[in-house]
């Protein structure tokens, strides 16, 4: 038996007694009520008891109120944990992105170091940043591109990265021509399967163009979070062009 079970069992029966014996004394016997003394003991005993009995009560109802508020929060904090376990993992990808972009330092380039970030996200192993010129888009950072290749420019339209800057969607492609793209680590030279491209356009014009390659595929959901992305970037981007 709980103690809050017999503080209100003991109140009750209190609180019984003394209507019991008040009636027992001035009703069943009606020569107490010229008794002063009399009635102002048992009123006064009336009275605490009849406190007892209220304080007891409402004691265990603030208690319960209380409990219902903390069952309530309980809900309210496992339905958040659920809201956000909902949330998919791209994109909280694209939000730390978006956000560690816009904490890029100034005296490091930009373009590098958006690579970097889509690398520690996506792991990526390698990257090209083009930005468009008068007529062509030219490599301004690259990221794991070693030696002294030669990066093409190109116009909208030309080939798969103009096609892209063309069509101003993003594009994922999936099982890329070995020759490519090459890889060389320690363990030799390998080609990723996978390929991403994100054009950054601005006032209906692609001005730059994200490509980067993985061995692992890239989220199918990925063009979902786009438009987020791209506006972040043009955002970070307006006092580099």
């Amino acid at each position: 038996m709980s103690k809050n079970l017999v503080r209100k069992i003991v109140a009750t029966v209190f609180f019984i007694l003394s209507v019991f014996l008040i009636w027992q004394l001035f009703i069943v016997n009606p020569e107490y009520q010229n008794n002063n003394k009399m009635t102002i003991k048992f009123g006064a005993l009336f009275l605490s008891n009849l406190f007892l009995f209220v304080l007891t009560y409402t004691f265990q109802t603030e208690k319960i109120i209380e409990k219902e508020k903390k069952i309530v929060k309980q809900k309210e904090k496992n339905f958040d944990d659920i809201e956000e376990e909902k949330v998919s993992d791209t994109e909280l990808k694209i939000k730390r992105i978006i956000s560690d972009s816009e904490n890029v330092s100034s005296d490091k380039n930009f373009y590098e170091e958006l690579l970097k970030i889509f690398s520690k996200e996506f792991y990526i192993v390698q990257g090209l940043f083009y930005v468009k010129g008068k007529d062509k888009f030219k490599m301004s950072a690259s990221y794991a591109i070693y030696g002294n290749k030669k990066i093409n420019e190109f116009s909208e339209g030309q080939g798969i990265p103009g096609q892209v800057a063309k069509d101003m969607k993003i594009k994922i492609i999936t099982d890329i021509p070995e020759d490519y793209i090459n890889v060389v680590s320690g363990l030799g030279a390998c080609s990723p399967q996978n390929l991403l491209f994100i054009p950054i356009v601005s006032a209906n014009e692609t001005i730059a163009l994200i490509e980067v390659t993985a061995f692992d595929k890239f989220p199918n959901d990925l063009e979902l979070y786009y438009s987020e992305l791209n506006s972040a970037l043009v955002k970070n981007m307006k006092h580099l062009l």
